[in-house]
């Protein structure tokens, strides 16, 4: 601890106002002993009274001398230069690792690199490290390099650094300027900090009298320690422990601190949400002021608003090269353009997208199709926005000042209707104002970054996005605060918990900066290099908390995941007490919870379809049914769907399409005698011109025609497919195609159905076979034999959409190259390659049940109308004879197989 052979003072015993001062180790701890010093102010009766002055040494240092600056006790001469903000010499940082490293720079973490030799340098020179030439490796010849270009840059800039100008201000100390308080005191440094000791010393020697304020509690309680399974745990008692204390006391002052808080965030403000405001679910409570707040804030960047923001413009910075998912994003989420009256349209224009482009695309080529589908959406305003947008891509300049893209960054966003219509919160007016600053303090980047791309500006306005730190502003005062471990020492509390302190993060381990030697570093004493040090500060912030809090709770995981932890050796001393399970805690105050008021409901019959409801599907509807009913109401009922996922070129579905579309171009109006009468070249010619054919249609029906590689290869692949297809064909006895791609509407049970006939042969004895194309080659019509048809679709073309017709073969036509082949049932033999007639089918369809023909289709009449009746009658259990026939099935999360599977289990049923 720095300076502890200083005279003690407590907090109560200062009388506030100018003097004296507090010197204070965090801005946190400043603010924190201002609120303490309030409140005892207040306790004593006090109606007014001065605020306790307290700040950080750089703060006070800062306001002394630009006090000393206005009374003309330092002339503007002896000011050295202009002052570089943080971010202004980090860019520096930055140019001189991107120089030094050439076209290689992109490879490496230039952001990452840059912090590091930042910090390199301020610890070389705060501690005055010398490293020998013999221990020069190439990562510090490399930084020695960096460090002398940014010398030279801020010598030719007369620019200061912040060290350069901490030092300056410490000589102005020196050398005698005014405004010194007759007492100062410190508060909270732990770790040795040579600055803050030179400031102390040259204060003693002009006089003022240094003491070291003790902010400690008297009523404080013996700390308690508590081993908890796992992280989550941690935070669900560390959460039912705040709302019972402040039950207790609704005015305490609660403080929860985390070793991890970035990993174990969203765990612990989910288990707050639930144990402070368990009824605040809903889009309606979102501005409910919470009693608990991280005292850190959140990055800006992760509010929605900013996020929208900074990704808008990234589409104008990177317009060559777009991923469709993150323009989609865009697209259906809301804060930009009609995100309310037209949220549907966006929503059906992605979809479309989906089908239309492949993953990764130019943004023109995007916002071309976007623009057409929202023509034919009715989305105007949205058209109107993506216009601007490519307009702007259009007249972008290459490069120019970063304050000349901060203004058309802001522009842009106006432009394309950012936030959005709807009316903000208060917390998303406030980060949409942070934001709009941070734009305009890209005019700082200009004199040190010079004339950039659009890139490299959006990347540093995201970078100050990432760090900025972003808090609302609050009506009430904060009742459960939580931050991490650094800023836990941030004034008196009523109550306590620091969590995750085990073996290996706490104390934490030593980190010495990459770029210089360890040793070294060591050697010169600083803190973060050294683990005796380290574990030096945690046992004495140890003794902090306890003394700050009237009750203090200490916690550990003993896992995590599947590795066991153990806490950390500094808790050896502290007492344990078992702590109730966090299911138990969680259900603290929870009254009348039993069996007795648990309703169970049979949710295995949805309604029936009621008069007018349109149900889509056709046949893909009752083949859904015959194999879960469950899937038929999600998806053709309900009409949930997996949305498409966008591919490179031509997926399974379009391939089939244009397959269809060339077969039935070719038989269109011809026979088996047709296609023999052709000789090679004839037929090859022809199937030229019906791939060619397919392909024009393709192409009138897309976003954009094929790229003409793409449409060469397609076309080769269909020409080959047809050849060896219609070899298949030319074996079969006489035919003649009747129809191709021919639509029926079915009304089966009452329900609608609407099917397509691939084909329809007329035999030369006048009866029919009806085919059906697949391009896959797991084709199966094993199902047509079973009580629940599970490929329903030639069943029904042969016995309910030809009544009046016999139909003497019903096949499935696998068109591939490797294996082609009908498969099916005829009436007889022959009239197929391949497909053998009822009687020679007797293991598939037995004798008993399938005697002959005609009883086959009036039994695939009766399932399949069965089926629609279960359809109609609202049939929907989540019923399958196996598993692996749901394995395509598009709504398969609804049917929650395994969490059913789960409840199997801990039942002990099969």
């Amino acid at each position: 601890m720095i300076r502890s052979d200083l005279p003690a003072v407590k907090l109560a015993d200062l009388p506030g106002g100018p003097e004296p001062l507090v010197l204070c180790a965090t801005a946190r701890l400043a603010t924190g002993l201002r609120r303490a010093h309030g409140e005892l102010q207040a306790a004593r009766g006090a109606v007014t009274w001065q605020a306790l002055q307290s700040s950080t040494p750089a703060m006070w240092l800062e306001h002394l001398t630009s006090s000393a600056l206005l009374r003309g006790e330092i002339p503007p001469a002896g000011v050295p230069g202009s002052f570089l903000a943080r971010p202004q010499e980090r860019s520096l940082w930055e140019q001189a690792v991107a120089a030094d490293a050439g076209a290689a720079a992109e490879l490496f973490d230039r952001e990452g690199m840059a912090r590091a030799a930042m910090e390199a340098a301020s610890l070389q020179r705060t501690w005055r490290i010398e490293v020998p030439e013999a221990l020069h490796t190439e990562e510090y010849r490399a930084f020695l390099r960096w460090r002398e270009a940014v010398a030279k840059a801020c010598r030719e800039g007369a620019w200061r650094t912040a060290d350069d100008v901490m030092a300056w201000r410490l000589d102005c100390v020196e050398r005698g300027i005014g405004g010194l308080p007759a007492r100062l005191g410190i508060a909270g440094f732990i770790a040795p900090d040579p600055l803050v000791s030179r400031l102390l010393v040259v204060l003693e020697a002009r006089g003022v009298e240094l003491f070291r304020l003790d902010f400690g509690r008297d009523d404080t309680a013996p700390v308690i320690g508590v081993e908890l399974p796992d992280a989550e745990a941690e935070c669900v008692a560390a959460a039912t422990w705040a709302r019972d204390r402040l039950a207790r006391d609704a005015s305490a002052r609660v403080r929860i601190a985390v070793a991890d808080l970035p990993a174990r965030r969203r765990l612990l403000e989910s288990a707050l949400e639930n144990c402070l405001h368990a009824d605040a679910v809903g889009a309606g409570w979102a501005a409910l002021e919470r009693d608990y707040a991280f005292a850190a804030g959140s990055p800006l960047a992760a509010e929605p608003l900013v996020d929208v923001a900074l990704r808008l413009p990234q589409l104008q910075a990177h317009s060559q090269r777009v991923a469709q998912a993150e323009f989609g994003a865009l697209l259906c989420g809301p804060g930009w353009s009609a995100d309310v009256d037209e949220a549907d349209a966006r929503a059906r224009i992605e979809a479309a997208l989906r089908e239309r482009l492949p993953p990764e695309t130019s943004l023109e080529r995007l916002l071309r199709a976007a623009l057409r589908e929202a023509d034919v959406l009715r989305a105007p305003r949205l058209a109107a926005h993506l216009a601007a947008l490519l307009d702007a891509v259009r007249s972008a300049p290459r490069r120019q000042l970063p304050s000349a893209w901060g203004r058309a960054f802001a522009g842009l966003l106006d432009a394309l209707g950012w936030p959005g219509q709807r009316r903000l919160l208060a917390v998303e007016r406030a980060a949409c104002d942070e934001l709009r600053e941070g734009i305009g303090g890209l005019l700082a980047l200009d004199a040190i970054l010079g004339r950039v791309d659009g890139g490299e500006a959006l990347r540093q306005l995201q970078r100050h996005c990432r760090d900025q730190a972003f808090a609302a502003a609050r009506r009430a005062p904060v009742r459960v605060e939580i931050c991490s471990l650094a800023d836990a020492l941030a004034g008196p509390v009523d109550a306590l918990w620091v969590m995750g302190l085990n073996e290996g993060a706490w104390p934490p381990p030593a980190r010495p900066n990459p770029l210089l030697p360890a040793e070294l570093q060591r050697r010169a004493g600083i803190p973060a290099a050294r683990a005796d040090s380290l574990a030096a500060e945690a046992q004495s912030l140890q003794v902090l908390w306890r003394e700050s809090a009237g009750e203090a709770v200490f916690s550990w995981a003993q896992r995590e995941g599947e590795r066991p932890l153990r806490p950390s050796p500094l808790l050896a001393d502290i007492a344990r007490r078992a702590w109730p399970s966090p299911s138990a805690a969680a259900a603290v105050g929870e009254e009348g919870v039993g069996d007795e008021i648990i309703e169970r409901v049979d949710d295995a019959r949805a309604p029936p379809v009621g008069a007018g409801e349109r149900i889509r599907g056709g046949t893909a509807l009752l083949a859904a049914q015959a194999v879960c009913p469950a899937w038929a109401f999600y998806q053709y009922r309900l009409g949930a769907a997996v949305l498409p996922a966008p591919t490179f070129g031509l997926d399974a579905r379009a391939r089939g399409s244009l397959l269809h579309a060339a077969l039935e171009e070719f038989w269109r109006d011809r026979g088996l005698a047709d296609l023999t009468q052709m000789d090679e070249p004839a037929r090859g010619a022809e199937i030229r011109r019906v791939v060619e054919h397919a392909l024009a249609g393709f192409d009138r029906e897309a976003v954009e025609p094929l790229p003409p590689r793409l449409r060469q290869l397609e076309g080769e692949r269909l020409q080959a497919l047809l050849a060896v297809w219609l070899e298949v064909e030319a074996r079969r006895a006489p035919f003649r195609v009747v129809a191709c791609e021919e639509r029926h509407a079915l009304d089966i049970e009452g329900l609608p159905v609407r099917v397509v006939i691939d084909r329809v042969d007329e035999l030369e004895d006048g009866r029919l076979a009806v085919i059906d194309y697949k391009s896959g080659r797991n084709v199966s019509a094993a199902s047509w034999a079973e009580p629940r048809i599970g490929e329903p679709q030639l069943p029904i073309y042969a016995a309910l959409a030809f009544p009046d017709r016999a139909v003497a073969a019903v096949a499935l036509a696998r068109v591939t190259r490797d294996d082609p082949a009908f498969l099916g049932v005829a009436e007889s033999d022959g009239l197929l390659p391949g497909v053998k007639p009822l009687d020679g089918l007797r293991k598939q369809y037995a004798e008993g049940e399938f005697p002959d023909w005609a009883r086959l289709r009036r039994l695939w009449a009766e399932r399949i109308t069965e089926l629609a009746r279960e359809v109609r009658d609202g049939v929907a259990a989540v019923v399958f004879e196996d598993e692996a026939a749901i394995e395509y099935c598009e709504v398969r999360p609804l049917l929650r197989v395994a969490e059913r599977k789960n409840q199997f289990d801990e039942a002990g049923e099969p």
